[in-house]
């Protein structure tokens, strides 16, 4: 029920437990705001939405088809299901399950409440969060080795995508680049100044590439401005739903972002990327798994922090990452991608 990352690495789920157990009858709980991730999985067979107050953040509406908290239990008690799988440790996760009546449970209790379960698994420090569901799936007696996340597109979805893109002058033999404008917290932010510095020295140094912003302008300086004053740039932030903008990424040459949603779906869509990651979450629990993907990371002594909002004067861990070395990986990246292709 949390946010994209989150729900992005755990949509390889679905389709493990369909392969071990034949015939069974999967439901994914998660919030609105993740759901279109888990659009067209064949391997489901409901998304049932709830949009958890303790997770929503103050710019996402609430959707007036979730339920409220009892309303959730109600519901999950009429459903009468025999296994609930809690993904991410958290006490009223854990809660849930227990008053909704499921007549197993299986998670962590790293928050507390692992008595609420019927099977609390050990926690381990400092794995990969796709490693975590692993590790819930495996006293199922689920091979986990192909676990992986999946997302899925329609045909429509794609030809959708296509049009997107066209209709700012992108397609044929045109080339372009992603680049993630603000992340879903401050604290993952590349300062506005360091973004702007690198759009405007994208321009000279690969003349034949376009980029196209995509992300939050939440708190920004005015993108269209900037996309006026540099006419290399794209402005496609907030004007796509989260599905349009997954099936565009799709389409990408490349992708530039902060360790934030967009970015580990391009990743997921095995579309080479750059990430600027910052100190909030503990690298290995979060590295992207594709073997496409490179990393810029300023070590920091606060790190893991764990915060929302920076609190040190000058966010070092993504004011330390300087323009000029993301704009020389990108360069070598780009000649090893074209020696490939």
């Amino acid at each position: 029920m949390d946010h994209l990352g989150d729900v992005l690495l755990a949509t390889g789920v679905p389709k493990l437990l369909k392969e071990n157990f034949p015939g069974v009858r999967v439901s994914f709980l998660t919030s609105s705001w993740a759901a279109p991730l888990l659009s067209g999985n064949p391997f489901l067979d409901e998304v049932i939405l709830f949009d958890a107050p303790w997770f929503r953040r103050k710019d996402a509406p609430k959707d007036p088809n979730s339920p409220g908290f009892f309303g959730l239990i109600r519901l999950l008690k009429k459903k009468r299901f025999d296994l609930g799988i809690a993904l991410r440790g958290d006490l009223r996760e854990n809660f849930t399950l227990r008053l909704s009546g499921v007549r197993e449970s299986i998670g962590y209790g790293i928050t507390g409440g692992g008595f609420f379960l019927t099977k609390e698994v050990h926690y381990r420090e400092r794995i990969h969060e796709r490693d975590r569901a692993a590790n819930l799936l495996r006293p199922l007696g689920v091979r986990t080795e192909s676990l992986k996340p999946r997302l899925y597109f329609t045909e429509d979805e794609e030809l959708r995508a296509e049009k997107i893109l066209a209709s700012v002058g992108l397609g044929g033999k045109q080339k372009w680049v992603g680049f993630q404008w603000g992340a879903g917290t401050v604290s993952k932010d590349w300062p506005a100044e360091l973004a702007i510095d690198f759009l405007e020295r994208f321009g000279s140094k690969f003349p034949d590439f376009k980029v196209v912003l995509v992300g939050n302008s939440s708190g920004k300086k005015d993108l269209e401005e900037v996309c006026r004053r540099l006419p290399h740039c794209v402005n496609l932030v907030g004007k796509t739903s989260l599905r349009e903008l997954c099936a565009t990424i799709k389409k990408f040459h490349f992708f530039i972002g902060p360790d934030s949603g967009p970015t580990h779906i391009a990743a997921v869509l095995g579309v080479p990327s750059i990430f600027l990651f910052s100190g909030t979450n503990r690298f290995e629990e979060w590295r992207p798994l594709s073997e496409r993907a490179s990393v810029f990371r300023h070590p920091v002594d606060c790190s893991p922090c764990g915060l929302k909002t920076c609190v040190v004067p000058g966010h070092p861990c993504m004011s330390g990452i300087r323009p000029e070395n993301v704009l020389s990986l990108l360069e070598e990246r780009l000649k090893a991608e074209e020696s490939v292709s």
